[in-house]
């Protein structure tokens, strides 16, 4: 249900607008009328509404210099502005203050339809829009707590179900936001983390490589001894050595 405010000085323009709305669309609500610019400002501050139809010309405060005042606390209320003047510059001056459509005096029930149909279109793709980047940025919260999870458990059994649950997202959606937001798979990712912990182990203790391989969340050493070799082009032993030649030739030096 979209909430509506009608702005109009003339109890019968008034009228004429809730009958033509009421018999169109069961999704409007009218929620107040207003008979001049300083009222149409407090029942929009009051009661938020989607919608506001309004006439230009109305005592104390215009149309227009309500709009002004109503965008700057409320840049996402849509408005129609009434107005008896086709006129160029009152166009370009209505869009420049966020007016979204007018109408020309006196109403035609087909033209208020047409607008009223082409904000609500409006507002459902803002809602989508809205709704999309809400998701998105969850997502991208999600995987950056997935990242963070990886790094603390990559010692430990993890699985890509294991982490999307962790995360509270489905496992295919997880698996292709993972890699959307990384640029490498989630099983890649893990490999690297495990491999980039096994070089420093390797480096920096006499562990046997079956230990460091259980260290980093291998089981199997054979396993982790294909994996180092796929991302290293050398066997675990061998970089050992490697490392290990590398460190005296500099205290050598």
């Amino acid at each position: 249900m979209y909430k509506l405010l009608i702005v109009d000085d003339e109890a019968f323009e008034r009228k004429v607008i809730r009958f033509m709305l009421k018999k169109s669309f069961s999704n409007i609500k009218v929620i107040g009328d207003a008979t001049n610019g300083e009222e149409a400002i407090l029942l929009a501050k009051k009661h938020d509404p989607d919608i506001i139809i309004m006439d230009i010309k109305m005592p104390e405060k215009n149309g227009l210099e309500a709009q002004q005042v109503i965008m700057q606390f409320n840049p996402n209320i849509k408005t129609i502005i009434l107005t008896a003047f086709d006129n160029f510059n009152f166009a370009q001056n209505a869009i420049k203050l966020g007016v979204v459509d007018y109408i020309l005096k006196p109403i035609k029930p087909e033209e208020l339809n047409e607008s009223i149909s082409k904000i609500i279109s409006l507002l459902q793709r803002e809602k989508i829009n809205l709704q999309t980047s809400k998701e998105l940025n969850y997502t991208k919260d999600s995987i950056h707590e997935a990242l963070e999870y990886i790094n603390k458990n990559f010692n430990k059994d993890i699985s890509l179900e294991s982490v999307s649950d962790h995360v509270h997202l489905n496992p295919q959606y997880f698996s292709r936001y993972f890699k959307n937001n990384t640029g490498i798979k989630f099983t890649e990712y893990v490999s690297k983390v495990r491999i980039k912990e096994g070089k420093k182990l390797l480096a920096s203790t006499d562990k046997s490589v079956s230990r460091i391989s259980m260290d980093i969340g291998y089981i199997d050493p054979a396993y982790f001894t294909k994996v180092f070799i796929k991302y290293e082009g050398i066997s675990p032993h061998k970089y050992r050595v490697m490392k290990r030649k590398s460190s005296i030739n500099l205290d050598i030096s």
